[in-house]
């Protein structure tokens, strides 16, 4: 899709709307009762018997759902395509293949968790982390390399770009060095995923990090004491377990050191750094529980967000940099911050009951993420929008929050549909990442042609 004309920008925003409207009305249409009885329960029976002659019969009974048929995935793929700008024809044979693509895929989803259903370990591994990754990704790479196909057999006129709006020029090289290098790390993270969350030396590190709070906390008055791998003060007890230690944004971190890093030796000691870097990180986030209640009214809660808040404003900063460059970026990225964080204070409470009001009752949240996500998100994206994109445009900067607005009303929706139907929740993690990968995403697709540095 042409990026470097005007009004190429204004058919981004048009594609990102009307993407938006197709997966959400094929999402609908699929979870009618008379198109899941007559269309996607014949699917799911057609795929398990395949996989079963492909794979196998299950050692133990695995439950073939109505979550299991890829019909969400499908309806996001499908979405995407048909909402591109090319001829109908063309959309269509993309929406063909698309849909074999997922549906070859779903079934080796469900003949791989088959084979594995013994090793509860590996079976959910399969089930929550690698296949939901391995499908984004494969919907993804097809849409993009459809799209990429699709330009060539239906190209548009060239339009002059404005002086005001030139091209990316700041090493675009490492940036998409940066993104292939996070995906593929990400990958590894989380196959990796039985190895570290079950590793005793992991587990020995968490209790260092509780030990090593509870002595801090000491020096400074606050009362705590760490047994095993357990942080007790006078709010209770926090467990440290592999998995807060054991952060996404381990492999982030590395795919910038290796995509960024200008000299070998650099990226060495980048590299060794990780592992006193992220130490220090999981202490300081312990020692969130000592905040007093005149800052945060759950410290525990923030606990259980500090990464992702500390995501959230390495993104903003990182943004203001490319955009401003110098010193001029972290008074950028400052006013930006202040900016996102005065409207979760002030405004956040109020836009999440608005947002969350059709949803219903509210989801099984342990944690917070699903209530701290649509507040986060916008803070999120005020963030940015101050931080780097103010000069884009207010007309942009509505559509993007519009299309926000309408992924937070619809991801609840589905979540509760899935919860009802099926039993199936969200991975914190996926909350997580989808909070401050949601915003990133939005702004991209609205700004489309990234502005240089001034």
């Amino acid at each position: 899709m042409p990026t470097a004309t005007a009004s190429g920008r204004t058919d981004a925003v048009n594609f990102a709307l009307r993407g938006v409207a197709w997966s959400l009305g094929l999402f609908a249409l699929l979870r009618l009762n008379w198109a899941e009885a007559h269309a996607v329960v014949p699917l799911i029976r057609a795929q398990a018997a395949v996989a079963a002659r492909l794979f196998g019969t299950s050692a133990l009974a695995v439950e073939v759902t109505l979550a299991c048929s890829g019909a969400d995935a499908l309806a996001l793929c499908l979405g995407a395509v048909l909402a591109y700008p090319v001829k109908r024809q063309m959309r269509l044979a993309g929406a063909a293949g698309g849909a074999a693509l997922i549906l070859c895929l779903n079934t080796l989803r469900i003949g791989t968790l088959g084979r594995v259903a013994a090793s509860p370990a590996w079976f959910n591994t399969l089930h929550v982390y690698v296949w939901p990754a391995l499908l984004t990704l494969a919907i993804a790479g097809y849409v993009f390399a459809w799209m990429r196909v699709a330009d060539r057999h239906h190209p548009l006129d060239k339009i002059e770009v404005a002086p005001r709006e030139p091209l990316l020029t700041v090493r675009p090289k490492a940036t998409r060095r940066f993104v292939v290098l996070t995906v593929a790390f990400l990958l590894l993270f989380l196959a990796a995923s039985p190895l570290y969350l079950e590793s005793p030396a992991i587990l020995a590190l968490a209790g260092f990090m509780a030990r090593a709070a509870a002595v801090i906390l000491g020096v400074v008055g606050v009362s705590a004491q760490a047994a095993a791998n357990v942080l007790w003060t006078p709010r209770g007890g926090f467990i440290v377990t592999q998995e807060c230690i054991a952060t996404p944004l381990v492999p982030v971190y590395l795919a910038g050191i290796c995509a960024y890093s200008n000299t070998r030796r650099r990226r060495i000691l980048g590299v060794l750094a990780t592992l006193p870097l992220f130490v220090a990180l999981g202490i300081a986030r312990l020692l969130m529980v000592a905040l007093p209640d005149a800052v945060v009214a759950s410290p525990l809660f923030f606990v259980h967000a500090f990464y992702q808040v500390l995501l959230g404003a390495v993104v903003v900063f990182l943004a203001a940099l490319w955009r401003h460059g110098g010193r001029a970026a972290l008074a950028h990225a400052l006013v930006g911050v202040i900016v996102g964080v005065l409207f979760v204070r002030l405004l956040g409470p109020l836009y999440t009951r608005v947002i969350t009001y059709p949803a219903g009752a509210p989801l099984d949240d342990p944690q917070g993420a699903n209530a701290l996500l649509p507040a986060f998100q916008v803070g999120l994206y005020l963030a940015l929008w101050v931080a780097a994109y103010v000069a884009v445009g207010w007309k942009r900067f509505l559509a993007g929050l519009t299309v926000l607005g309408l992924t937070q009303t619809t991801g609840l929706l589905a979540l509760h549909v899935l919860a009802s139907h099926s039993g199936v929740t969200a991975h914190v993690r996926d909350v997580r990442g989808w909070a401050v990968a949601g915003p990133l995403l939005i702004v991209a697709a609205v700004v489309n042609v990234a502005r240089p540095r001034r």
